[in-house]
This record gives structure tokens, sequence and C-alpha cells, in this order.
């Protein structure tokens, strides 16, 4: 099972701040990279957020 996964928002249009898709990976390392390369400064709360599995479900991570 993938331990972190980011969830990416829609940025525009009649769905904007809805859930686009969700992305997996194995390492904070591979989340962090992905991350900065989606992240804009100007999106604000439209940039992705950061997931981490605890055991059961996916808890926020904060700081993304």
């Amino acid at each position: 099972m993938k331990r972190y996964k980011l969830r990416v928002y829609v940025t525009s249009g009649p769905d904007k701040g809805n859930l686009d898709h969700e992305e997996f990976f194995d390492s904070i390392e591979e989340l962090d990279k992905r991350y900065n390369e989606l992240f804009d400064y100007k999106l604000f709360s439209l940039n992705p957020t950061a997931w981490v599995w605890n055991g059961n479900n996916y808890r926020r991570i904060s700081g993304y």
C-alpha cells in the first residue's frame, strides 16, 4: 500500500475547488517533489493537499 497521497483540485471552471484526482507515493520525498511541481502560490487553497496513511485511514499532513 502507498503511504502518502496528494489530492489535486480543479483550479478553474464550474468545478473549481472540487477534487480532480489523487496521486499516490511510497515516500515523503516523492510526495515533496511532486507537490513542489504543482504548487502555485497564487492558487491559495486550491493547491494540492498531502496525506499520510496511519494504518486505518489517511490523515492530512499539516504544512501542505
